[in-house]
């Protein structure tokens, strides 16, 4: 029996320790789960066996360097020894989607299963030892269901594509992972920097293949800006990996886990396809995997709900960009600010405790990019999709743009109305951007995420402009004809200003998946004002404004994929229309 007057809150019993079953005690019972299905009393009178803990590395560079000698052949070790041994890390204990051999599936209140009785469940334990599923409440109103990895998916296939992906990079895989978190990570926070480079410097057999895969071909993309890399006789081959990840990621998704998310993102971030269905999967993986509720009040280490908060926002910024990118109507409920008792997105808000990176160990002038400046550009990217989001429900909706729908109903004057409180929204959220967020805000020998930031708000003020040029019609009256038609051809000049604007700083940071979709918008805009305009001599200088656009994208195509792609969706888009233009109006 227990000692009295002890209190063991994370210990696990004596015979869930002899059973090496997770230890599940629901808040005010003395008894596990399992032993109160046995009618037994939980006792605590064997501890631990004594274990030597490594000390942790103080910088990232002391990991990287710790996992070099591991990628031998002779430190390997075979697939039993690297899946059957649970690895010393303290961080993932208690931890719920993160553990290397089980995944975890949610249960919504409208699910089957009842949550009073998932306790009582008798396939949540197994007098053999080996569980097949238990359930895992995270507070008093959610519960998971935890899975083996064996019952759905290969485990050596999973190992196989580990050593396809290392063999495929070696021996340059520790640099890759340092660049990775010098740049990408600053702007694009969806790992737990920690936890990743502690499993690491164990094994990269630790890892998901595709999450694996994913961070190295990111890494790639700024192979320049490190010296081993750039100096390499031999550069792995990013098309092979990409394919590689992406046939991996089948695979993962019978396993869901938050690796599986993230690398999804990740790959997202490079894919250029508009008919990939992937970010439907990945959406419902997360919904899989409970990301679309708050996590405040769960069981579950603290920088674990900081990184689900991070994923959730990325997620939702993902759905709602890819409005703009595939065209298609976002999944993420419209009502998720308008009424909480109707959304089925809880995402609690993230804030900078929601990033438990070290500062001193990234604010070393490395050459990559500003720790808190991209910090602070994920937080306002997050605010500015919000509103994004808003605007594309209001004009853009199946309901609003059908013949007799909304927008016809109220005409450009009604449309006006609604369309002067989001541009007010997005003034105020642009008027309160730090300095450090300002386009002009360069740091030396830095790059800057600001210009990516500045694109999506221009792409969101074109959004409206556009929505409001769409309503006008012949029987429009001349003065709001002209208001709507002067506004958005400043909106243009400043848009091309902006684009022309960028400087290297901006130009090699990380672009993400809408920016080539952001920049065709502005060829898109200035074609539906040429479209629309009543004189030759107006659409003569938006043809100009086009060739304009083409050639800024044009001497920036090199240096900048997402510029080459807007360049290719550009010329889809517009074609030549100083040649149609002329010709419609010597036929009229």
């Amino acid at each position: 029996m227990s000692p009295a007057g002890v209190d063991h809150p994370t210990r696990p019993c004596d015979r869930c320790r002899h059973r090496k079953s997770r230890c599940i005690r629901e808040p005010e019972k003395d008894n596990c789960t399992f032993c109160n299905l046995n009618g037994l009393e939980c006792t605590f009178l064997h501890g631990p066996r004594p274990r030597k803990r490594r000390k942790s590395p103080s910088t990232t560079e002391a990991k990287i360097k710790r996992h070099r000698s591991s990628l031998t052949p002779s430190t390997v070790g075979s697939v039993e020894e690297q899946t059957t041994v649970d690895p010393i890390n303290s961080r993932l204990d208690g931890t719920l989607g993160l553990e290397l051999h089980l995944h975890s599936e949610y249960i919504g209140p409208a699910s089957y299963h009842e949550p009073e009785l998932l306790d009582l469940r008798p396939s949540a334990m197994s007098l053999s030892g080996h569980e097949r599923c238990y359930p895992r409440r995270v507070n008093q109103s959610t519960a998971f269901m935890t899975y083996p990895d064996k019952d759905s998916a290969s485990e050596m296939q999973r190992i196989t594509d580990l050593d396809r992906i290392e063999e495929s990079i070696r021996p340059l895989g520790p640099t890759l992972v340092n660049l990775y978190f010098r740049i990408m990570h600053r702007t694009f926070p969806i790992l737990d920097q920690g936890v990743f480079l502690e499993k690491y410097a164990r094994s990269y057999r630790e890892f998901s293949p595709p999450l694996l895969a994913a961070v190295y071909l990111v890494a790639l993309d700024w192979k320049l800006f490190d010296r081993t890399l750039a100096t390499a006789p031999r550069t792995p081959d990013a098309e092979a990996l990409e394919d590689l990840a992406m046939r991996a990621m089948a695979d993962d998704l019978k396993r869901p886990k938050l690796s599986t998310l993230q690398a999804g993102l990740l790959l997202l971030q490079r894919m250029r396809s508009s008919h990939s269905t992937l970010p439907a999967q990945l959406l419902s993986l997360g919904q899989t995997l409970g990301i679309h509720i708050d996590c405040t009040g769960w069981k579950i280490p603290e920088w674990e709900k900081g990184l689900r908060r991070r994923l959730a926002w990325a997620l939702y910024m993902q759905d709602k960009w890819g409005v703009l990118v595939h065209g298609r109507p976002s999944l993420i409920p419209a009502q998720i600010d308008e009424d909480e008792r109707t959304s089925d997105w809880d995402v609690g808000p993230c804030t900078l405790n929601d990033f438990p990176e070290d500062a001193t160990e990234e604010e070393n002038g490395d050459g990559g990019v500003d720790g808190a400046a991209g910090r602070a550009a994920f937080l306002q990217s997050i605010e500015l999709t919000k509103i994004f989001s808003r605007i594309v429900s209001t004009f853009c909706s199946i309901g609003a743009t059908k013949k007799g729908g909304l927008l016809e109903r109220i005409g450009p004057s009604g449309a006006m109305s609604l369309a002067k409180p989001l541009a007010m929204e997005l003034r105020e959220w642009h008027a309160a951007l730090p300095t450090s967020l300002q386009l002009e805000s360069t740091p030396s020998l830095r790059l800057s995420t600001n210009g990516a930031l500045h694109l999506s708000h221009m792409a969101t003020e074109l959004t409206i402009h556009r929505a409001l040029l769409r309503v006008l019609t012949p029987d429009s009256a001349p003065s709001l004809r002209s208001a709507i038609r002067t506004a958005a051809r400043a909106r243009l000049t400043s848009a091309m200003n902006l684009i022309e604007s960028f400087q290297p700083e901006h130009i090699q940071s990380f672009w993400g998946f809408a920016a080539a979709a952001q920049v065709a918008l502005v060829g898109a805009f200035a074609g539906l004002l040429w479209a629309t305009s009543p004189q030759m001599d107006e659409a003569a200088g938006y043809v100009e404004q086009l060739e304009k656009l083409r050639w800024v994208l044009q001497v920036r195509a090199s240096a900048a994929p997402f510029a080459r792609e807007a360049l290719r969706m550009l010329h889809e888009e517009v074609g030549d229309l100083a040649a149609v233009k002329a010709a419609t109006f010597r036929d009229s």
